[in-house]
């Protein structure tokens, strides 16, 4: 009677579920599609790996407390969606970040720097003399050979730190040099000529704990400061007059740092000609020491130029550290003006045919400015065959419009500069264009120095040599480990993702898992959206079933309700035998 009873209930639910299904066809396909999306959430809601979202979807929760942790869930949803707009935004704005790689880099591993000796004596007065007996013996002018020495110490105002403005004296060496080189001099030459020997003013020369000839470890180079005896600089020669010349090859040999201590750097001693000082361009005496990159020109403005100065009879200690920079490879793929660099590859310019080097933009700079306010360069600075720097050399005829604009390229404005922070920024280089290098190594300079008595030293580098006005100097690297940094970008897609997933998972436990799920229902819903097919409908109908099973009415079953039939016709008849005994 009970399966009997089941069945027909099962019957009239059926019925009653197809009725349902009838008449809901009947609807707009609108609110069909409302009604499946719904459906789909709301059993997103109950299974999804977010443990929180089946507070949404609890039908035995009342409203309040569903709409509760609808606002509980908004709020918490906006404060994540703002904290990964802002890792976001970080990552986009500023996306590399510069750090230390080591602070213990093998100092050997370095290069040594370049070494440029530079006397503050700019103009020899031997060199002077003599080229004022040529002029003289040249008959073209009443002058006598002393007042030709005079005049011609008016050419050392063409040093940078001079500059001086005495139109009179100036056109007038001007003229002379004219008349005796028959209407056009080459004043670089000149200035070449009239500079101190490297070979007289270098006496003896050790590199790495060895003695060395100084002729073969220096060279006659053109610098900041004129001519000067360098050591190490690898840049293509000074003056290459046509294109045709240019050197191709990349740098030479650069000598390497190859141990550590005062008998393992570069020691020189020099002899500062006292007597032969005709023009210093300080007002002390002794020799100006610059240490720069082998691979740039040695310009101060630059930033990677460091100067010290050696006296007579003193022994100056130049304790050396460096600082190395690199880049990764992945960081080229960024635009210039975002890494604040250029690797050396990438760029050339007017200043070198090889690679790109911060130090030589700065040069071009300052060179097409002299070029468009004088119409001419300085001679110290290199030629490399460009047609904008083959025009004219500045003489003293050009010194009344250098002087004019002297501060101005002194103070230069590259690009990471703020130019608005001065008033007069228009009496200032913008250099726009010029960005470092994405890798380099910096030098620091540590100096010292100790007196000399004269007299005979038993030393192997002072045997043989009376110290008169002599000076000793000695470059050197004391610290193995130094600096090295790394610029890279701030996030890999790595790191990135673990960012924002670490974020995602404190506010809502968010998770790869939770992707996948959000898919997976995702892919249903449209199935079923646009094809029809509900792969849910038998998990439906199971809790259809369920549901109408908890809501039928509870009855009470008796136990001689569960027994079958013929077990309850023999309890019958033995209660029946059992009573007609107890009549009788």
């Amino acid at each position: 009677m009970w399966a009997e009873k089941e069945q027909i209930k099962r019957k009239r639910n059926i019925a009653v579920t197809q009725a349902w299904i009838s008449k809901d066809s009947q609807r707009s396909p609108k609110y069909r599609s409302l009604k499946i999306i719904l459906k789909y959430l709301k059993l997103y809601c109950q299974y999804s790996s977010l443990s929180s979202l089946k507070y949404l979807a609890d039908s035995q929760k009342t409203w309040f407390e569903r709409i509760l942790w609808v606002i509980i869930h908004c709020v918490i949803i906006s404060g994540l969606i703002s904290m990964v707009y802002i890792t976001y935004k970080e990552f986009v704005t500023f996306p590399i970040l510069t750090s230390m790689d080591s602070d213990s880099f093998s100092t050997i591993k370095l290069d040594f720097p370049a070494i440029a000796i530079c006397p503050v004596n700019r103009i020899s007065r031997r060199a002077a003399t003599e080229l004022a007996t040529d002029i003289f013996n040249a008959n073209i002018t009443n002058l006598s050979i002393d007042e030709i020495v005079e005049l011609l110490k008016q050419l050392g105002n063409n040093y940078p730190s001079n500059f001086i403005m005495e139109d009179n004296r100036n056109m007038e060496v001007d003229h002379l040099l004219n008349s005796y080189y028959n209407g056009f001099y080459d004043i670089t030459k000149t200035m070449k000529n009239l500079s101190p020997l490297c070979m007289s003013m270098l006496l003896k020369c050790k590199l790495h704990g060895t003695y060395r000839p100084c002729t073969t470890l220096f060279e006659f180079r053109k610098t900041q400061d004129g001519f000067c005896c360098t050591f190490n600089y690898v840049r293509e020669r000074d003056d290459i007059p046509t294109m045709r010349e240019v050197i191709k090859e990349p740098f030479g040999t650069v000598h390497k740092i190859e141990d550590l201590g005062i008998e393992h750097g570069l020691t020189v001693l020099m002899d500062p000609f006292l007597d032969d000082y005709f023009f210093p361009i300080l007002p002390v005496k002794g020799w100006k020491i610059i240490v720069f990159n082998p691979r740039d020109f040695p310009d101060v403005s630059s930033g990677g130029v460091t100067e010290v100065l050696a006296m007579p009879r003193t022994e100056t200690y130049v304790d050396l550290d460096a600082t190395s920079f690199f880049s990764t490879d992945i960081i080229e793929h960024f635009p210039v003006n975002q890494r604040n660099c250029i690797f050396s590859e990438e760029v050339r310019t007017a200043h070198s045919d090889t690679v790109y080097t911060y130090s030589d933009c700065i040069v071009d700079c300052k060179i097409y400015d002299m070029l468009k306010l004088c119409d001419c360069r300085l001679f110290f600075f290199p030629r490399r065959g460009e047609k904008e720097f083959s025009q004219r050399i500045c003489t003293n005829a050009d010194l009344a419009c250098l002087s004019k604009y002297k501060t101005k390229w002194f103070t230069v404005f590259p690009h990471e500069d703020k130019q608005e922070i001065l008033p007069n920024s228009e009496w200032a280089l913008h250099c726009n264009i010029c960005y470092p290098t994405c890798e380099d190594t910096g030098y620091d300079v540590l100096s010292s120095k100790s007196y000399m008595s004269t007299g005979e030293y038993r030393t192997d580098l002072l045997s043989k040599f009376n110290v008169t006005n002599q000076g000793i100097l000695h470059v050197f690297f004391s610290k193995y480990g130094s600096i090295r940094l790394k610029q890279d970008v701030i996030y890999y897609w790595y790191d990135l993702l673990s960012d924002i997933g670490g974020i995602c998972g404190v506010f809502i436990g968010f998770s790869l898992i939770t992707i996948v799920e959000l898919m997976y229902f995702f892919v249903l819903l449209l199935l079923h959206l646009f094809y029809g097919k509900s792969t849910l409908q038998e998990d439906d109908d199971h809790e259809k079933e369920t549901k109408s099973m908890h809501s039928q009415t509870i009855q009470t079953i008796y136990w001689n309700e569960l027994l079958p039939s013929s077990w309850q016709w023999v309890k019958f008849s033995n209660n029946s035998q059992f009573f007609n005994n107890r009549t009788r």
